[in-house]
């Protein structure tokens, strides 16, 4: 597979995430040249549709003193 970000080789990558009182297995793929890793809750991330933000929560006004 080639990384969708630099078109490098991306490797099969299976790994287990330890934390504390839990376990989570990773099947993905890695970059060797850039290091991005995708796996499939990052395409269903990216694949969903962005929420819309409302202008007046995310925007900060700075007035020239």
């Amino acid at each position: 597979m080639n990384c969708p970000r630099c078109n490098g080789l991306a490797v099969s990558d299976d790994s287990i995430a330890v934390e504390i009182g839990s376990s989570s297995d990773f099947h993905g793929w890695r970059c060797v040249n850039c290091g991005m890793i995708v796996d499939d809750v990052i395409q269903d991330n990216r694949r969903a549709p962005q929420l819309s933000r409302r202008s007046g929560d995310t925007e900060r006004r700075y007035e020239a003193a």
